[in-house]
């Protein structure tokens, strides 16, 4: 037996060979961005709110190159915090460097402006998201939107009701609701669907900004607006002063419990689908096709998920908003999913228009 020494020399070289290929299986069994993102996700978030609600945000875009001291004098804040804040917007990939100062990345700039989308969801998700998060591991106990009971007490069982009639955190979501829904609103009242003398009902129309839209574009489209009683008043002044009145209505139903009112060619689903459970789907579809003539259409504008389940990210995550307060159920599904429930409630020839920022128009048939 031949014995062969093994020295300092011969040993490293297998180390590091083996401690390469570990590398190399970490890096493709787990990918720790997905881990990184999550861990890091509220200190990330909270550092965005923070650069809005103190102005740096807005500096930052309306004086790109500024430095930490310039910030700081801008806003009125401590040089120190700026800087610490600054920096950890930069880690995001947020902000880029301008000489010696700061700007937000090109790309970025059009969607962190003071009247985007982006900005309304932040100023939501502080002021009211967040507070109700904090009693999601209650809500996941129990199945109940236990944010909705930090934010308005026990004897609120309707977020939606409850929000608006709140003074504060009402014009807060109203805000979110019109900025969120004018992502793909034109493209939707634009669609050949709503053309022609048609009757249709939007159901949970909320502060009517669609049904306006679809009557501007089709001249021949009469809209009617089914909400809550506290946001039909307010939906109902808003009509009264639009050019085009005579064709707008509202009604007050509760959709979950009151009858719907019947002789519609058209059922408008927008953005009310994700708050319902997959058995109040049902339900509320059963009653649609009811309201409906022979030959009556379903339309559902509505954000999706995949059909396997992974994705999109925030598609996916507004479950948990909807668990811990909006009512305890509902969530963003997949068009299979959909599909599978209207066809149950009596519905056919389906189509799908896919739109930006994953969300689709569902148009479907009644079955006579």
């Amino acid at each position: 037996m031949i014995s062969i020494p093994i020295t300092p020399a011969t040993a490293q070289p297998a180390r590091t060979l083996i401690g390469n290929l570990r590398r190399l299986l970490q890096r493709l069994v787990a990918d720790p961005a997905p881990l990184e993102r999550t861990i890091a996700g509220t200190l990330a978030q909270r550092s965005l709110v923070a650069a809005a609600n103190t102005g740096i945000l807005d500096a930052l875009i309306e004086h790109p190159g500024s430095d930490g001291q310039e910030l700081a004098r801008l806003c009125h804040c401590s040089p120190e915090g700026v800087d610490i804040l600054v920096r950890a917007l930069a880690g995001t990939g947020l902000l880029s460097r301008q000489g010696t100062g700061w700007r937000v990345r090109q790309a970025y700039t059009p969607l962190l402006r003071k009247d985007s989308f982006l900005r309304s969801w932040l100023d939501y998700s502080d002021s009211v998201i967040a507070p109700a998060l904090l009693s999601l591991e209650d809500s996941v106990r129990h199945g109940t939107p236990e944010g909705l009971t930090r934010l308005y007490g026990h004897d609120r069982q309707n977020f939606y009701a409850a929000v608006a009639t709140d003074p504060v955190n009402g014009p807060i979501f109203s805000k979110f609701m019109r900025a969120y829904s004018s992502i793909n609103r034109d493209a939707v009242a634009r669609h050949s669907v709503f053309a022609g003398p048609l009757k249709i009902l939007d159901l949970g129309g909320g502060d009517g900004d669609l049904a306006m839209a679809i009557v501007t574009h089709h001249p021949d489209a009469e809209v009617t607006v089914a909400d809550l009683p506290a946001v039909i008043e307010r939906t109902s002044e808003s009509f009264s002063h639009h050019p085009q009145a005579s064709r707008l209505q509202t009604v007050a139903v509760d959709l979950l419990k009151d009858p719907l009112p019947r002789g519609y060619d058209i059922i408008l689903c927008a953005h009310v689908i994700d708050i319902l459970s997959p058995e109040e789907i049902r339900g509320l579809l059963t009653k649609a096709r009811e309201a409906l003539v022979a030959k009556g259409k379903l339309v559902v504008f509505t954000p999706v998920t995949s059909d396997h389940g992974r994705g999109p990210l925030i598609n996916s995550l507004m479950g948990i908003y909807f668990l811990a307060l909006a009512r305890g159920k509902g969530r963003f599904y997949s068009t299979r999913k959909l599909r599978e429930i209207a066809a149950f409630c009596g519905f056919k020839a389906f189509r799908n228009v896919p739109l930006p920022c994953d969300e689709v128009i569902l148009i479907g048939e009644k079955v006579d």
